[in-house]
C-alpha cells in the first residue's frame, strides 16, 4: 500500500507546475517577462525534485509518469482559459481601406493635366472618410481631388508631368464601433451604373484620351471593409473589387464591373 507521503509528493508534482505555469503567465501579463521566466524555470526545477525523492521513496514510475501528465495537461488548460478570458474583453473595431492601382502608365506622355477617374467609396450616399482624406493627396506625381462628373462624383487622380507613373493610392479609416461578428456590406463604389446581384454591379472609371502612345491599362480597385474582433472573435470581412484592363486605344468614359466577396 502505497504511503500517504508518498502520494502527496506525486499530487504536489501537478500542482506546482500548474501554478508555476499560471504565474507565469499572469507575471508576462504584467510585463515581466524576466521574473515570469525565473518563476517556471524553478517550478519546473521543483517538480523534478520532487519526482527524483518519490522515486527513491519507492513510488512506480508509470504513478510518477502520470503525475507530470496530468500537470501538464493542467497547463494546457489554464493556456485555454487565459486565451478565453484575455479574447473575451478584446475589442477591436474593423478598417475600412480603399486601394487604387492603375499599371502601364509607367514612361508613357500625357498632356497638360492628365486626368484619370475612378469610383469612390460611400455608404449611404456619403462619401466614406472625410473629403480632406481624398483632396489633394499626392501619390508619386499624381495628386488627387473630388470631382462632379454626369455619372456622379468621382475621385480624379491628375498629373502635371509630361512624363507618367503608375498609380498607386491606398486610403482607409478605423470604424469607431463593433457590436458583433457579423457585418454586411454596407459600403459600395459609387457611382452605380448597374445592379445585378446583390453581389454584383456595374460602376464607371474614366481614362484621358491624351495618353501616348496607346498601350493597355491594368486598373485594380479594392474595397475592403470589417475584420475586427469582437470578444476575440473576428468580425465578417468584405471585399468589393474591380479589375479592368484597358485595351490600348480606348479612352473616355469605361463601364466596368465590381464583383463584392465576403472572405
Amino acid at each position: 500500500m502505497k504511503a500517504p507521503k508518498t502520494r502527496t509528493l506525486t499530487l504536489l508534482i501537478a500542482v506546482v507546475l500548474s501554478l508555476a505555469y499560471l504565474t507565469y503567465w499572469l507575471l508576462r501579463m504584467s510585463s515581466l517577462p524576466l521574473i515570469a521566466d525565473v518563476v517556471l524555470a524553478a517550478g519546473v526545477i521543483a517538480a523534478m525534485a520532487l519526482g527524483i525523492i518519490a522515486l527513491r521513496r519507492g513510488t512506480a514510475a508509470q504513478r510518477l509518469a502520470a503525475s507530470f501528465i496530468v500537470g501538464i495537461v493542467l497547463c494546457g488548460l489554464i493556456f485555454l482559459g487565459l486565451s478565453l478570458w484575455a479574447g473575451w474583453y478584446e475589442h477591436r473595431p474593423g478598417l475600412v481601406g480603399y486601394q487604387v492601382s492603375v499599371d502601364g502608365l509607367e514612361g508613357r506622355t500625357g498632356g497638360l493635366i492628365t486626368t484619370i477617374l475612378v469610383p469612390l467609396p460611400v455608404e449611404d450616399g456619403e462619401v466614406i472618410m472625410p473629403a480632406s482624406e481624398f483632396e489633394n493627396r499626392t501619390f508619386d506625381g499624381w495628386t488627387t481631388t473630388i470631382v462632379e462628373t454626369e455619372d456622379g462624383k468621382m475621385l480624379a487622380f491628375q498629373n502635371r508631368n509630361n512624363t507618367l507613373t503608375d498609380i498607386w493610392a491606398h486610403f482607409e479609416r478605423y470604424e469607431e464601433t463593433i457590436e458583433g461578428t457579423r457585418r454586411l456590406p454596407v459600403e459600395h463604389l459609387s457611382p452605380v451604373i448597374e445592379r445585378t446581384a446583390d453581389d454584383h454591379y456595374t460602376t464607371v472609371i474614366f481614362v484621358d484620351e491624351g495618353i501616348s502612345p496607346p498601350g493597355e491599362l491594368r486598373v485594380t480597385l479594392r474595397l475592403t471593409a470589417g475584420g475586427g474582433l469582437f470578444h476575440g472573435m473576428a468580425e465578417d470581412t468584405y471585399r468589393t473589387e474591380v479589375r479592368e484592363t484597358v485595351p490600348a486605344g480606348t479612352g473616355g468614359r469605361i463601364v466596368v464591373d465590381a464583383t463584392v466577396e465576403k472572405y
